[in-house]
């Protein structure tokens, strides 16, 4: 049984975990298993997360071997760990996880793997995941999700168009061939790019260089390119075709799919801003490999959130699959509902506090930071009102910090500003409101009761 990942001949199975030890222990067992059958023996290899650190040692394992990350399921709270969770979330091809405390863990862990593997002893996934979004009126966005798929771009640019603005930041390594004459504009980095101000200098170079309605803007990057983009493609000539590739985990499962596009004013976030729907969104995975490790992060806390609306267990599925996952909910909640106008609103689950949050902290929590310290609030809330259990909460905390973040409220923040800025969400039409669960699943609740927000607020600090 070999040690080096890189090194192993052949399409090797591929064992890691956060703990050594518990990997070495489940490849002893998956090993006897596999000697046991008739096919070709398998070489299982045992790693960990730093010797897959190396973006492209990650790469070089993830294609040519079986990469399965081993999770038990007391793995706790995760924060520190979240590095290492940034690199096996994009190294495993599976995940299995198990219930440490039986008498046969391992044992269980072992016989799942030899599963998996089944006679051909194959891992492999599709290579990109497809869906369309449609709408009543004949408008689509079509959905790519998987490694590469930045390449696919030539496929969804107009037949009419003739120059591509490419909206972008710097640092961001995606090579893209839109087939047309492309020029990229570079924006600032940070939530503070989504500024009238950057708007305003963005569609005045779009003119300079000649750009017209039959052109289109490209937007690569994260949640904020992608807002910023798309409010951007909105506004000039009144609406011009806009596609985004989406190259953070937040921007995959959230901010590029939908249409919602908006800059920030000094009073709050996203408080300018339109509906206008891509022609398509690429979720590129191999951008995933190369993300600081807070931004991964932040990227969960939004992806949190989805287990609460029908994902069931997201965190069991490598990350394709799971990125799909998530996208394929957005994209069904917003068919449904383009305009925010009712069901979509679920999508703001953990929203409510993590926009107050980002307002009075400058943004110095990133978004999906904030979400998920949003969520747990949400959950809290929830309980005081009689709408879920403590085991509910319960299941809110394990699922975020499983994923590396924090549940509490950093310190310095005023929790009475945090009430305040409550009334400031685009939700409060009437009074506050807010995202909560309950027996009928993810709804929207009033709340007019100040004292309880305020005395909530204590559950999270």
């Amino acid at each position: 049984m070999s040690t080096d990942p890189a090194g192993t001949p052949g399409p090797p199975l591929v064992i890691v975990s956060t703990e050594s030890g518990l990997a070495r222990s489940v490849a002893e067992q998956v090993s006897k298993r596999l000697d046991n059958r008739a096919e070709q023996p398998v070489d299982v290899v045992v790693s960990s997360p730093a010797e897959l650190t190396d973006v492209e040692v990650r790469r070089r394992t993830r294609r040519n071997s079986r990469v399965v990350w081993i999770r038990p399921d007391d793995h706790g709270a995760q924060q520190e760990h979240a590095a290492d969770l940034a690199v096996l979330s994009t190294a495993a091809n599976a995940i299995v996880e198990f219930d440490r405390s039986g008498p046969n863990g391992v044992e269980s862990a072992a016989d799942d793997i030899a599963a998996m593997l089944g006679d051909n002893g194959d891992l492999s996934t599709p290579a990109y995941v497809e869906r369309q979004m449609v709408f009543g009126d004949g408008r689509h966005t079509d959905i790519v999700v998987g490694h590469g798929a930045a390449q696919r771009l030539k496929d969804f640019i107009p037949d009419r168009c003739r120059r591509v603005a490419v909206v972008s930041q710097s640092g961001i390594d995606v090579e893209l061939d839109c087939g047309v004459e492309q020029r990229t504009f570079e924006v600032p980095q940070g939530e503070t790019a989504k500024r009238l101000d950057v708007v305003g200098d963005l569609t005045s170079q779009f003119a300079q260089w000649g750009m017209t309605r039959a052109d289109i803007v490209v937007a690569v990057g994260g949640g904020v390119v992608t807002d910023l983009g798309g409010f951007v493609a909105a506004t000039y000539h009144r609406g011009i075709p806009v596609i985004h590739v989406a190259t953070t985990l937040l921007g995959q499962i959230d901010a590029a799919i939908g249409g919602k596009c908006g800059v920030n004013l000094p009073e709050g976030k996203n408080l300018v801003g339109a509906f206008w729907q891509p022609l398509a969104v690429l979720c590129e995975i191999d951008a995933l490999d190369t993300l600081p490790t807070r931004e991964f992060t932040s990227g969960m806390g939004e992806l949190a959130k989805y287990h609460f609306l029908g994902g069931g267990h997201l965190d069991r599925l490598p990350l394709t699959p799971r990125v799909a996952r998530s996208a394929a909910i957005k994209a069904d909640v917003v068919t449904g509902d383009e305009r925010e106008g009712g069901r979509r609103a679920v999508l703001n689950y953990g929203h409510t506090l993590a926009h107050a949050l980002e307002t009075a902290g400058d943004y110095e929590l990133r978004h999906g930071e904030a979400v998920g310290i949003g969520l747990i609030y949400a959950a809290e809330l929830a309980q005081r009102l009689g709408r879920i259990d403590a085991e509910r909460v319960a299941e809110h905390r394990r699922v975020v910090r499983g994923y590396g973040l924090s549940t509490e409220i950093p310190d310095g923040y005023d929790l009475d500003l945090l009430v305040e800025l409550f009334a400031r969400d685009k939700k409060a039409l009437d009074g506050i409101t807010f995202v909560l669960d309950g027996p009928n699943g993810v709804e929207v609740v009033a709340v007019d009761d100040r004292s309880l927000l305020r005395e909530t607020l204590d559950a999270v600090v």
